[in-house]
């Protein structure tokens, strides 16, 4: 695909099962043979709290890591000002190619667990009742989920033992303003 300048506008295709696609726009500042980093506003429709903290809201913003061939990606969280809060990790299904063209990114395929890495170190599963519900509608087959499920339980003990996230995700840092 030839070299493109960095960084750019480019558009993370999501996609909830059984057939919810979301389309969100960022900025790309990094793309590797296994890795896209992607710096993006959170769209989201009303504050979500963990623990009593807000960690998405208007204003907020996040630095998301996608790899290539691997069962999350990892999301470094800001408030309003640019504060980092928290880690932010999506259980999806791995895929082969991070992109379609240069400005959007492959389907991504959100398996519903979801893992929050709060600034003091404490580790969160999110999400167990959507992804039992989306079981019991048949929105994801047994052998999918239960893959998801082990690859959360990995994640959340390498978190809790400060082996998770990766380095590179640790040492990111937001561009500035992304409006």
């Amino acid at each position: 695909m030839g070299k493109l300048p960095i960084p750019r506008e480019m558009t993370i295709v999501y996609r909830r099962l059984p057939n919810d696609v979301r389309e969100f726009t960022g900025i790309l500042r990094e793309v590797t043979s296994s890795k896209l980093v992607i710096e993006s506003q959170l769209a989201v429709d009303r504050p979500i709290a963990v623990s009593g903290q807000i960690i998405a809201d208007q204003g907020y913003s996040a630095i998301w890591f996608i790899y290539k061939d691997r069962w999350y990606d990892v999301g470094k969280f800001y408030d309003q000002s640019k504060r980092w809060i928290g880690y932010y990790c999506d259980i999806i299904k791995p895929v082969t190619r991070l992109l379609a063209d240069s400005s959007r990114t492959t389907t991504f395929t959100d398996l519903f667990l979801d893992l929050w890495i709060a600034r003091d170190g404490q580790v969160y599963v999110l999400d167990q009742e959507e992804l039992n519900n989306a079981l019991r509608k048949h929105s994801i087959t047994i052998n999918l989920a239960r893959k998801a499920e082990r690859q959360m339980r990995s994640l959340f003990l390498r978190a809790r033992a400060g082996r998770f996230p990766p380095t590179d995700v640790r040492k990111m840092e937001p561009l500035g303003k992304l409006d």
